[in-house]
């Protein structure tokens, strides 16, 4: 199965933590290669310009090298990443989220039940033990897999991203797992660039504020139509 394309297209959250690690790193190797091409400048450029040819057989090598390591590090990091996700979300999970994926609504709709009836009947013949609107202790889903939840937002606006960590701390005690599937993302009409971006700061956001232990039973899953 296709795990890196899951793993792209997964929620793409880092922590801050992290963030800030990997920008220190780069900052130092950043800071390390300015000083070694002061210390090579001053040795070899400034006193005698003729050695500028000693420089670039120095230069070009190391800096091929370089750029070769930074690849084999960040092929070797995302295999280890893609390892972790398949270690964390099992097989029934990327199944379902390779479904999801694939739907596509038959049309534009302008409320949200026929988004999820057709989602419901699409997942149907894959899933018959499928449940629409199922309680448990007031907690109610769209649809529901065995135990896992799957909610289903439109219009995608401020307001039902607002809503969502009320429906993560609701299912998620109860629940495996949580889909949330976002319909026409539309926050702001005007720019639609600017638009993802508040989309995916808020998204970062709610799981950001989202406990550990529940942040890794989300997923989210944006489908135009």
């Amino acid at each position: 199965m296709a795990y890196k394309k899951y793993y792209k297209k997964r929620n793409n959250y880092k922590s801050k933590k992290q963030d800030d690690a990997e920008t220190k790193l780069i900052a130092i190797v950043i800071m390390i290669f300015l000083l070694w091409f002061y210390w090579i400048y001053n040795n070899y450029i400034k006193p005698n310009i003729d050695n500028i040819l000693l420089l670039t057989k120095i230069f070009i090598p190391i800096l091929i090298i370089s750029i070769v390591l930074i690849i084999i590090y960040k092929k070797k990091k995302k295999k280890i990443i893609i390892e972790e996700q398949k270690e964390k979300f099992p097989q029934l999970i990327l199944e379902i989220e390779e479904k999801i994926r694939g739907f596509k609504p038959l049309r534009s709709y302008n409320h949200e039940e026929p988004y999820q009836i057709e989602l419901a009947w699409y997942l149907k013949n894959n899933y018959p033990n499928l449940d629409i609107e199922k309680s448990i202790d007031y907690s109610r889903p769209d649809i529901i897999i065995d135990n896992i939840a799957i909610e289903i937002k439109w219009p995608t606006n401020m307001q039902a991203l607002k809503t969502i960590p009320d429906k993560i701390n609701s299912y998620l005690p109860k629940r495996d797992f949580l889909f949330i599937v976002l319909f026409n993302i539309n926050i702001i009409d005007y720019d639609k660039e600017k638009n993802m971006d508040i989309y995916y700061e808020k998204k970062k956001e709610i799981l950001e504020n989202t406990i550990e232990n529940k942040r890794d039973k989300i997923i989210f899953i944006e489908i135009k139509s």
